[in-house]
């Protein structure tokens, strides 16, 4: 089955989630991907949101022999026994729900940066209006001034 990208409804997602860090972004984790993808990030010390986005590989550490790594092992991947090599592979429901959250958080950051631009224009466009109505305001009391003298 191919690759797709979905587009996904981030309003399952919290209000505040790209401030989230510790605990409360593992517990976001838990929620949205799973349990064992949120020990997966606690263990890489990925704390948050712009943490994980700048993640290239958050599965790339599995490929290490480390008895530390063992538990986490055994919750995201099968071990296959291939005589002497003892080869890992990802339980293909984790990679999604990173790939899920993955695209969840970005489409976030994408919507919260529009709406920064859509916000900061706006002030943009709000001074720009003042200014312009201020020097209308002062034109008009010029050419009032100078109509008033010359008519005396």
């Amino acid at each position: 089955m191919p690759f797709q990208i979905f587009s996904v409804d981030t309003s399952v997602l919290p209000d505040n989630v790209l401030s989230l860090v510790d605990d409360a972004f593992y517990k976001m984790v838990e929620v949205v991907a799973g349990p064992a993808e949120a020990q997966l990030l606690e263990f890489q010390g990925v704390r948050g949101v712009y943490s994980f986005l700048n993640t290239d590989d958050v599965f790339g550490i599995l490929a290490l022999k480390c008895s530390t790594l063992t538990n986490i092992k055994k919750l995201i991947c099968f071990e296959i026994d291939d005589g002497d090599v003892n080869t890992a592979i990802i339980k293909p429901g984790c990679r999604s729900n990173i790939r899920y959250l993955h695209q969840l958080l970005s489409q976030r950051h994408d919507e919260h940066m529009k709406q920064n631009k859509y916000k900061s224009s706006g002030n943009k466009q709000s001074q720009l209006t003042k200014n312009n109505d201020t020097s209308l305001n002062i034109s008009q009391d010029l050419s009032q001034a100078s109509s008033t003298s010359t008519t005396q």
